[in-house]
């Protein structure tokens, strides 16, 4: 039986079960279709006259299923009670919960569950962790080459912070296991504190926060420091307190692995001094600022070329690269193997790759098109993280101090090596990989 074919018999069953109003079969059989359609949320909404379900697959999501409003309660009453964690009678808060469980086809998962109450009722949303995916190497992540070498380079620093900063579902949680799996060997000993732990991972201290007991990311760091640590991971930086400690580490001969929020790797300066952080400080103690999103792959199968030449979007692409180190940009097209010729018929032509959602199929000499079977119309199939490094090297720990702004600072990086997010997104929709809509979806355009 294929994938698709199991998800299909689990619709069927479960549209059955709605009409049976069987809410323990209605949450066997969601969970089921969302794990096999690789789902990382479920949200289960309810309105005025009905209710509805949906998943979010690579990042979009999707109406799966509608039920009668009359359910609702029921529904997730009965996830309350199932997770032993939320009270079934109290509707007027939001509750969160983490449950593991085993899917109809026999995958473990865990579910980091939270209600909200709405004008409507209570909306209930499921993240998804799939515990039988095999957990991802670096090399696996889409990291490409300058932006590669950056990180391979920093993770294997003696002392020092390493920040990654990203939206919700960027991909920063496969992105950090990866790099301390890297680095996970029995000469170093390593500790975390995540909030929450979301993968258990051999040989790592990994501890969870506990604010509701005053046990914080700065309290954990501050007890990290006696436990003999050479690695901490911190899973945020969201004060002073947490930053002066995470400072202190990297000061005393540690390497400090966190994240922070802000949308770019430049913007990350400004966050971290309004912190409280003074620029000597952040010069002697930061290495390297990560930044990453995740673009949906152009579907295989029913792609095909068109040119874009003269539109705002390819327009943004080519001004992206403007005023940018030419030997630089050769080497980085070298080794990503985009020939010159491929690069100019994108700058000069215009010329990427477009989903066409059909698949030409000769079925009995008809000639017709069809549907595409593994995209299904959507034109896209999995997900390719994109990257933009910001390496502390001399010149920028030198700005730094100058008192220089995040802006100028940028523009210097951009002028010299960097790939930024804009630039690694463009480079793999030259190399067949996205498309500039896909692009433009999730990275903003920087005007040099």
């Amino acid at each position: 039986m294929t994938e698709n074919s199991v998800v299909a018999q689990f619709k069927d069953l479960l549209h059955q079960a709605i009409i049976n109003a069987d809410v323990v079969k209605i949450f066997d059989y969601l969970l089921t279709i969302a794990v096999e359609e690789d789902a990382s949320d479920i949200h289960i909404e309810p309105f005025e006259n009905y209710c509805r379900i949906r998943t979010r697959v690579d990042g979009i999501l999707s109406e799966l299923v509608q039920y009668p409003k009359n359910l609702h309660e029921s529904v997730i009453s009965k996830f309350k009670i199932e997770s032993g964690q939320m009270r079934p009678d109290e509707k007027r808060l939001p509750q969160d919960a983490r449950v593991s469980t085993v899917t109809q086809t026999n995958k473990e998962i865990d579910l980091r569950a939270s209600t909200l109450p709405t004008v409507w009722g209570e909306k209930l949303v499921m993240r998804i962790v799939d515990k039988s995916k095999k957990m991802q190497g670096l090399g696996d992540l889409g990291i490409e080459w300058i932006n590669k070498e950056i990180i391979y380079q920093k993770i294997n620093d003696p002392n020092g912070i390493i920040l990654n900063t990203w939206p919700t579902g960027s991909g920063k949680t496969s992105t950090l296991y990866a790099a301390l799996s890297r680095i996970n060997k029995v000469e170093f000993n390593i500790t975390t504190f995540e909030d929450p732990v979301e993968n258990k991972v051999q040989w790592l201290n990994q501890s969870q926060i506990r604010s509701d007991i005053n046990f914080t990311f700065a309290s954990g760091l501050r007890s990290a420091l006696r436990q003999d640590p050479d690695i901490i991971m911190v899973w945020e930086i969201r004060d002073h307190e947490t930053l002066e400690m995470a400072m202190e580490a990297a000061m005393t001969g540690h390497l400090v692995f966190s994240t922070v929020h802000t949308n770019s790797a430049a913007e990350t300066i400004t966050r971290i001094l309004n912190l409280g952080a003074q620029p000597y400080m952040m010069a002697g103690t930061i290495n390297m600022v990560m930044a990453q999103r995740l673009a949906r792959k152009i579907c295989p199968q029913c792609k095909s070329q068109k040119s874009v030449k003269w539109t705002s979007l390819h327009n943004y692409a080519v001004a992206a690269f403007k005023g940018m180190n030419m030997t630089s940009l050769q080497k980085e097209l070298e080794r990503r193997n985009i020939s010159i010729q491929r690069w100019n018929q994108f700058v000069n032509e215009g010329l990427v790759s477009y989903w066409t959602g059909h698949t030409h199929e000769d079925h009995q000499g008809d000639g017709d098109d069809h549907t595409c079977s593994l995209c299904k119309w959507s034109g896209y199939k999995g997900r390719l993280g994109v990257f933009e490094v910001m390496d502390y090297s001399d010149e920028i720990k030198n700005m730094l101090i100058q008192g220089k702004t995040a802006y100028e600072i940028e523009n210097v990086a951009l002028e010299q090596w960097m790939i930024n997010l804009e630039r690694d997104a463009i480079l793999k929709v030259v190399a067949d990989e996205l498309t500039l809509e896909e692009v433009y979806r999730v990275v903003k355009h920087k005007v040099l």
